[in-house]
C-alpha cells in the first residue's frame, strides 16, 4: 500500500526508480486554452477611454495581458463584443482563426460582399480592393455589402496575414 501511495503522490518515482523521488519542475510556460476561441484581456492603461463601441478589432497592448484598439499596423488579435469604459476593465477577444462562424465589425467605408477585408485604424474593418497602396493585415472575407463608413459588416474570419499592394 505504501508503494502504491508513493507512486500516486510522486509519479516520477516510477520512472526514476528511486524511492521517495519528487517531480522536477521545468522552466517553461504553459499556454492557455480557450475553448471557444475567446481570450480575456485587460484594456491597456495607455488606451483612450471610453472605447467608442462594441465589435472593434484589438491588438496586443503594452504587455501580454493587455489589449488596445487595432491600428492597422500591428498584428490584430481579434474582435471584442465588449466596450471597455474605464482603465482596468476586462474584455473578451474572439481570436481570428479560432472562432467558428462569422464575426461582426464596423466598416471604414464601402465594403462589397465576398471581397477580402483587413484590419484598419481605430479597430475598424476595411475592403482590401478599395484600400489603395500599402501593407495590410487581411482578417477575412465579407459576407455583406455596405455602402458607407461606420456600418455593421459581417465577415468570415481567418488567421491574419499581411499583403502589400
Amino acid at each position: 500500500m505504501k508503494k502504491i501511495l508513493n507512486l500516486i503522490l510522486h509519479p516520477s518515482a516510477f520512472f526514476l526508480g528511486r524511492k521517495g523521488s519528487r517531480p522536477l519542475a521545468l522552466a517553461n510556460e504553459l499556454g492557455g486554452t480557450f475553448e471557444h476561441g475567446r481570450e480575456t484581456l485587460q484594456i491597456d492603461p495607455a488606451s483612450s477611454l471610453p472605447v467608442a463601441g462594441k465589435y472593434l478589432i484589438y491588438k496586443r497592448g503594452s504587455s501580454q495581458y493587455y489589449a488596445a484598439l487595432a491600428d492597422g499596423v500591428n498584428y490584430p488579435l481579434g474582435v471584442s463584443p465588449d466596450a471597455p469604459y474605464q482603465s482596468g476593465d476586462f474584455l473578451a477577444v474572439e481570436r481570428f482563426g479560432a472562432t467558428m462562424g462569422t464575426l461582426l465589425g464596423f466598416s471604414t467605408g464601402a465594403v462589397t460582399i465576398d471581397d477580402l477585408v483587413y484590419s484598419a485604424a481605430n479597430g475598424l474593418v476595411g475592403d482590401l480592393t478599395t484600400a489603395g497602396h500599402g501593407t495590410f493585415w487581411v482578417i477575412g472575407r465579407a459576407t455583406k455589402t455596405v455602402g458607407t463608413a461606420n456600418l455593421e459588416i459581417t465577415y468570415i474570419p481567418c488567421f491574419p496575414y499581411q499583403v502589400t499592394q
